[in-house]
């Protein structure tokens, strides 16, 4: 068994050739997070060191925790210059920095000092803490479900272990509309839930809070009514939405109903379908609401020819032979993300786009758009191993040979005992089939005590 110890492992694309691609350049979300953290990072050391802030009063949290939830507003007076307005959003934020941990007491004055510097004077007052929050008038919700959704813009700030939470008008104001959303995503559609009423105890710095409720009637799904091309008929298409049939009746399940019929109908080849579905809570009898869904379903749709752009290397034939047994068939969404999988998983593409256009008869033609991955690969390693001793390692490849989407691989690796070497070459799409076809040219050398074992062979499959 090889326990050993890898000191260095690299994998660099090389761009033997640089041309410009169809493909708009897009900067990745990771590439985005990391810049974000970095201005985060450069906010917070120059937070740190500016002389133009100063801190007075604080007892609760450190200069450098102020300074740290302040870097925005601090390096802006930094970078534009302080100013009576810039020094009251310093106040007021700080005065927001404190409410969030409960200091809902808590007074900032500014003081401006020959223009160039600011003085915070801050009196924090007393930590208020949640106690008790009391639901009055919820007949059908239990108040442990509501409590969760009142607490939750707090408890994304704190450990779901902390037994006491700091308590925040402003999270119990956000609170309470989405107490407001849960009702009415549970079919309470005439739901009222007021704002919040504070006691606060003096005596033992905590917050009682009542929250007013008007839940109203509770609706579910009435009479379900189909018009226009059906084509399958109501007892089929209600089988397709039956599971939001059996919830509450809510706008956003109503508007659920046409993107299931829909996916239903392209399915089927109906790639130009339209489905309307219109509820009537006006209408409803002993809150059961009626449902009125439109369909125009359309011709049915057949695959035609496929165009490709965007590639530079790869000949535009890896592409187009993949679609070329759909021609002639009916549509379908699901075939196209098969193919459209079949292809990213060849690592030939950074980006692959396939868009059905209605041509005439309906016929659709695909569209394709791709951006493609680099080709050239080189590798290497070094390590070391308890029964080989040292060993180092390159791999050199092209995933595009000849521009024909064929990988061929060449790897050595030379140790204190051995040498190794393989050829691997594979064709993904065997003679134009789904087949993978893969071909290997391997040579070992290996010396053990006494003897060396000479090995060398090919194989395919």
């Amino acid at each position: 068994m090889r326990q050993g110890l890898l000191f260095s492992l690299g994998s660099v694309a090389l761009a033997f050739e640089v041309a410009a691609q169809s493909a708009v350049d897009v900067t990745r979300p990771e590439e985005q997070q990391k810049a974000r953290r970095a201005v985060v990072k450069e906010q917070e050391k120059r937070a740190e060191r500016t002389s133009i802030i100063e801190f007075r009063g604080q007892q609760a949290f450190t200069e450098k925790e102020l300074r740290s939830a302040l870097k925005e507003e601090i390096t802006t007076i930094e970078d534009f210059g302080l100013s009576p307005a810039r020094a009251d959003d310093m106040a007021f934020f700080l005065e927001v920095f404190y409410r969030k941990h409960g200091y809902a007491k808590v007074n900032v004055h500014y003081v401006i000092e020959s223009g160039s510097r600011l003085h915070l004077d801050t009196t924090e007052g007393p930590r208020f803490m949640l106690r008790t929050i009391v639901f009055d008038g919820n007949a059908r919700e239990p108040a442990d479900k509501l409590f969760e959704y009142m607490v939750g813009p707090t408890r994304e700030r704190y450990s779901r272990l902390e037994k006491k939470l700091p308590f925040v008008a402003a999270d119990m104001e956000e609170g309470v509309h989405l107490v407001q959303r849960f009702y009415v995503a549970e079919g309470f559609l005439d739901v009222a839930v007021d704002p919040p009423g504070y006691k606060f105890q003096e005596q033992s710095n905590e917050v009682d809070v009542v929250v007013p409720v008007h839940e109203g009637r509770q609706y579910f799904f009435g009479h379900i009514s189909f018009a226009g091309q059906t084509i399958y008929g109501a007892e089929a298409l209600r089988g397709q939405i039956v599971d939001l049939l059996q919830r509450p009746y809510t706008e956003a399940r109503v508007a659920d109903i046409p993107r299931r019929l829909e996916a239903y109908f392209k399915a089927r080849g109906y790639y130009d379908v339209k489905v309307e579905a219109t509820g009537a809570p006006e209408e409803a009898v002993n809150a059961r609401v009626p449902v009125q869904i439109v369909i125009s379903a359309g011709p049915v749709y057949h695959f035609d020819g496929v165009t490709v752009n965007g590639l530079d290397r790869l000949h535009p034939s890896f592409v187009t032979k993949r679609f070329t047994r759909l021609r002639g068939k009916t549509y379908s969404p699901d075939v196209l993300d098969e193919r459209f999988r079949t292809l990213m998983k060849t690592g030939q593409f950074n980006l692959l786009q396939i868009k059905p256009v209605p041509v005439d008869g309906h016929l659709l033609r695909l569209d394709i758009s791709a951006e493609e991955a680099k080709s050239k690969e080189f590798g290497f390693w070094v390590g070391y191993d308890t029964y080989e001793g040292g060993l180092v390692g390159v791999q050199a490849g092209d995933r595009d040979l000849f521009g024909y989407g064929r990988p061929l691989t060449a790897s050595i690796e030379v140790s204190q005992r051995s040498y190794r070497g393989e050829i691997l070459y594979q064709d993904p799409f065997f003679f134009d089939t789904d087949f993978v076809f893969t071909a290997r040219a391997f040579a070992l050398t290996f010396n053990y005590d006494g003897y060396t074992n000479l090995n060398w062979g090919d194989d395919s499959n």
